[in-house]
Order: C-alpha cells, then sequence, then structure tokens
C-alpha cells in the first residue's frame, strides 16, 4: 500500500509539472508575439519616425514586463492544485484597463485585418487581483480571434450591473455545440471550428476558469452554431 501510494504521489507531481510546463508555453506566446510584431513595425516602418519608433519600443517594454509576470504568475497557478494561491487585489478602473488592452492588440490585429471593438457603460472601479484578471481579458480576446469568422470582427462590453460589472467578448465564428459547451473550459479541449491556426495549446480557458474560480467570479459562454460565442464573466463591485 505504502508503495502504491508513493507511485501514485510521483505520478501526480508528474502530471502536475507537466501541466505547468504546457500552461506556461501556451500563455508566453501571446506577449512573446507582440514583441516579435512591434519589433518588425520598428524595422519596416517606424525607425525613422521617433514618435512612433518609441510608442512602438514601448508597448515592447510592456509586452516584456507582462512576460516576467506572467512567468510568475502561471507558477502561482501551479499551486491551484492545493489552494495555496493567493490573490494580491488592489483597485482597478475596469475601463481603463479593457481599452488599455486593446489598444495593445490595435497594431497588431490591423495589420492582420481584426477589428476588435470594445463598447464600454459608464467607468467603474472595482477591486481584483489586477494581474490575473488582465490574464483572462486576454485569454477570452485571444480566443476569439482564433475563432471568429471571416470578418474577423471581435466584440469585448463592459456591462455595469448592480452588484458586479459583467464583460463579455463575443467572436462571429461557427459557434459551439451544446454537448461541447459543457467541456469548452476542460484542459487541452479545443473545438474544431477555428477559422485559421490556432496559436496555444488549448489551455487558455482552463486558466480562465481556475483564476475565475480563485476570485469566486461567475462566468460562462453563450454560443450559436452559426453565429458566434459570448465569453462571459463577471466581477464584483
Amino acid at each position: 500500500n505504502t508503495l502504491n501510494y508513493a507511485s501514485t504521489e510521483i505520478s501526480k507531481v508528474d502530471m502536475m509539472q507537466r501541466d505547468l510546463i504546457a500552461n506556461v508555453s501556451h500563455d508566453l506566446r501571446t506577449p512573446l508575439t507582440m514583441v516579435k510584431a512591434y519589433a518588425e513595425m520598428i524595422r519596416d516602418l517606424s525607425g525613422n519616425n521617433p514618435a512612433k519608433r518609441e510608442e512602438h519600443l514601448n508597448i515592447i517594454i510592456e509586452e516584456t514586463d507582462r512576460l516576467a509576470l506572467l512567468v510568475s504568475d502561471m507558477l502561482d497557478l501551479s499551486k491551484l492544485e492545493n489552494g495555496n494561491l493567493k490573490l494580491n487585489c488592489s483597485e482597478m478602473n475596469v475601463t481603463a484597463k479593457i481599452r488599455e488592452i486593446v489598444d495593445r492588440y490595435r497594431g497588431v490585429s490591423e495589420k492582420n485585418g481584426y477589428t476588435i471593438t470594445f463598447t464600454p457603460d459608464e467607468e467603474v472601479t472595482v477591486s481584483c487581483d489586477i494581474v490575473k484578471i488582465e490574464q483572462v481579458i486576454y485569454n477570452l480576446l485571444n480566443n476569439a480571434i482564433n475563432y471568429t469568422g471571416d470578418d474577423k470582427k471581435v466584440f469585448i462590453r463592459q456591462i455595469n450591473e448592480k452588484n458586479y460589472v459583467k464583460i463579455e467578448v463575443t467572436d462571429t465564428g461557427d459557434g459551439i455545440s451544446e454537448e461541447n459547451i459543457k467541456l469548452i473550459f476542460d484542459k487541452y479541449y479545443r473545438s474544431k471550428n477555428h477559422k485559421r491556426e490556432v496559436v496555444g495549446t488549448g489551455l487558455g480557458l482552463s486558466i480562465v476558469k481556475a483564476v475565475l474560480k480563485l476570485h469566486n467570479y461567475p462566468y460562462g459562454v453563450q454560443s450559436t452554431l452559426g453565429e458566434g460565442s459570448t465569453f462571459w464573466f463577471k466581477i464584483k463591485r
């Protein structure tokens, strides 16, 4: 029995290590892609324009900082298995944060023909773990970009409710069947309805789920086949 127990525990640790490596590789790709894209823009477009060059360099610096934070954050996520992860909550202007994230995507999205439209209600401030909620928004936007329709349109909405701020990220893709909606937040699950090569290992939404459960925030997805999907979560006010 002792030998079997030890073998089981070793297998658990091995699986957690593999999951962690997969998680890290998935979530490091987005800022790395942004850094590469803006570096190429400096080389090809803005090198001789001081104002544009400074703007693009600042984004590279911001994304590099986010890389460092993500590494730390992903290491923290490994603690979810045993409930040791603690939130680092502070005040966040939801509207300003989403606008900042959408602005970071603008150069890359326009270059590739995507349109990300942000429609907010009035500005609102909440208390949450800013780095982790930012990661949730990035992952939902990445998912929408991967699966949106040929029009390459993505919509993000901020809806102020009495006790919550609801964030919706909508794509115009093929949608998700009712049976697959139950699996969509599971590790490694990936819909076959993507419109282009999908970046990542299928862990982005499972990370979204883990972070939102840690905050005790409601979340979900509404989808109609042939019309697209809306992923949403609510931040307590």
